[in-house]
């Protein structure tokens, strides 16, 4: 017997299973689902209040910085003349012969290791672990502030000493021996001119075999232990201890850690450049930067004096 409903004067009859219950189908699959804790990949919308717009907020500071610094640049090269040096003299080199000043720190490093891996391994390196960070970083909290995590602080000025001590106490110790002066004054102990005179066992004096007569050696079978694998060695190393004290003393997390990483790697760039600007003189020897000379040799001052 069917059934009506009525609406708005009109009649329609019911379905006649209206009213049925609906089995329920035990082909069916069914799924429990359950919250879990943790971080989604979209950005959470409780950090969303630090950020700030493109334009005109971050375009505004970048083009005023750029103007001040073009005009300081401008206002240096008036007052300041830069040295004027000879014609180049293929017969005469400057000494000492320098690179540019961004260029210094990978000069120091050729002192102190094979010139493949100060030059390409060592740089192209650093660039890729740059690259990595945000990679290895995932975390979307604190994004873009250095000094996020409570011990963020205290972390970075660890780091920041740990890789100045160190960097300063390594050049020191590879600086070739000399009679005793203070820096024109550091005795020297040379560990690479060690290494190198191993290198030489049939040479009077050699390391190895004083006595032996001085017969020719084909190569340097030692190169490869003390300019390449013994640096390898100490960077990797120092880096690896650098993490391990960070995590033991202040239980660091991911981010803390390319914090400390990275302050050092600041350090490196500014240590090693400022000891190739400042500290290396005639022959790149260590020397007081006011023992130097301001001008290599056959130099022109009257770029200085502005005549």
């Amino acid at each position: 017997m069917a059934s009506t409903v009525e609406g708005q004067g009109q009649t329609a009859p019911l379905p006649e299973d209206a009213g049925r219950e609906i089995p329920v189908e035990m082909e069916k699959t069914y799924r429990l689902l359950a919250l879990v804790r943790g971080q989604t990949f979209a950005r959470p919308k409780y950090v969303e209040g630090d950020e700030v717009m493109v334009w005109p907020d971050l375009v505004v500071i970048e083009a005023l910085s750029a103007l001040v610094f073009t005009l300081l640049l401008l206002v240096m090269s008036i007052l300041v003349n830069a040295p004027l040096l000879p014609i180049a003299n293929a017969t005469r080199t400057p000494n000492p012969s320098k690179a540019p000043w961004y260029f210094l720190n990978l000069q120091e490093l050729l002192l102190h290791m094979d010139a493949s891996l100060a030059g390409v391994f060592v740089p192209g390196l650093a660039l890729v672990l740059l690259a990595a960070i945000p990679y290895i970083d995932k975390s979307p909290l604190g994004q873009g502030v250095y000094w996020y995590t409570p011990n963020s602080k205290k972390i970075a000025g660890f780091s920041a000493i740990y890789s100045f001590v160190l960097l300063w106490f390594l050049i020191l110790i590879d600086e070739p021996p000399r009679p005793f002066r203070i820096l024109g004054f550091w005795p020297g102990f040379g560990v690479s001119r060690f290494f190198s005179s191993l290198a030489e066992p049939t040479r009077p004096g050699g390391a190895i075999a004083p006595n032996l007569p001085d017969l020719p050696l084909m190569g340097d079978p030692y190169k490869w232990l003390y300019a390449f694998l013994l640096p390898t060695v100490v960077m990797v190393g120092l880096s690896v201890l650098l993490v391990v004290i960070v995590r033991r003393v202040w239980q660091a997390d991911t981010r803390e850690v390319m914090i400390a990483l990275f302050t050092g790697f600041v350090v490196a760039y500014v240590v090693l450049t400022i000891a190739g600007t400042a500290f290396r003189g005639h022959g790149m020897e260590l020397h007081w930067p006011w023992e130097n000379s301001r001008f290599p040799e056959g130099a022109h001052i009257t770029g200085w004096l502005g005549l």
